[in-house]
């Protein structure tokens, strides 16, 4: 009887002392920050016309002004292993930015990849450019996504 009586015990203070343990407070209260890229870009441009393509970088509410890396690639919509990378300028305040014209009438896909504050983001936008004959084009992905 008399280990009964101090396995209770032992176990009564386990117990309690482990009832004594709080959690400990965060470092801080505050939401943790995600970076985040705003693109923007025309809608549409001519052929061989200059397009400015930009992107806000922030991480939370604060502009990023000195991200690790800031690339736009861009690629003929259908053909993204033919895409191509151009280092972006960054123009202030958070904003980067590339200039870029299209030699061919197409729909375009254009992605930011934005690595800072040990986070990686990549937003994509369109662009079309010409008067190609988009909706052809459009179809023919339809088509290539059916073959198996």
């Amino acid at each position: 009887m008399r280990w009964g009586k101090w396995l209770i015990i032992v176990f009564l203070a386990i117990g309690l002392s482990a009832c004594g343990q709080t959690e400990k407070p965060a470092a801080s209260d505050e939401e943790p920050k995600v970076l985040t890229a705003k693109l923007s870009a025309p809608e549409q441009i001519a052929k061989d016309e200059k397009a400015v393509i930009k992107a806000s970088v922030l991480y939370g509410d604060e502009p990023v002004t000195d991200a690790d890396e800031v690339e736009f690639e861009y690629w003929k919509a259908g053909s993204k292993e033919e895409s191509q990378l151009q280092k972006a300028k960054h123009d202030g305040k958070g904003v980067y930015s590339m200039e870029k014209s299209f030699s061919e009438d197409a729909d375009y896909k254009i992605q930011v990849h934005v690595t800072a504050k040990k986070q990686h983001t990549m937003p994509v936008t369109d662009i079309k450019v010409g008067s190609g004959d988009h909706e052809k084009q459009a179809e023919d992905e339809k088509e290539e996504a059916h073959h198996h």
